[in-house]
């Protein structure tokens, strides 16, 4: 029974660390991370829809991380119009190795418009240990 339950905690303790979901927003900008391969980024950045702006230009290494579904963007509780909110994007970790992440947020009509805000990451993903 012992030796059962041995084998049992061998295998499910990886699984759990795997799907743990690791949680960014933009303070973490700029940091190295590690994920688990089959691990979920959640990163949350400040958006406001109604300027005009938003993130644009990612760039990542999609061999090693997809994007999950599409973003999602939540007005701020309050709900009043032209009030801020928050981009919600979620990748999942599908293969080994490192890529360099990067977000920019400026004008949705004008590409050539100033940059106003930056977030990156490089990213390690590796096998489970």
């Amino acid at each position: 029974m012992r030796k059962y339950l041995i084998i049992s905690l061998i295998i499910v303790i990886p699984l759990f660390y795997s799907c743990k979901e690791m949680f960014l927003t933009y303070k973490d900008s700029g940091k190295t991370i590690t994920l688990v391969k089959g691990q979920v980024l959640k990163i949350q950045l400040p958006a406001n829809a109604s300027t005009g702006n938003v993130w644009r230009k990612t760039v990542y290494n999609d061999s090693i991380i997809s994007r999950l579904g599409k973003p999602n963007y939540m007005l701020s509780d309050d709900g009043a119009v032209g009030a801020p909110g928050t981009l919600t994007i979620r990748y999942k970790a599908i293969s080994t190795g490192t890529t360099k992440f990067f977000m920019e947020y400026g004008s949705r009509f004008d590409m050539n418009e100033p940059t106003l805000k930056e977030f990156t990451l490089e990213i390690n993903v590796v096998e489970v240990q």
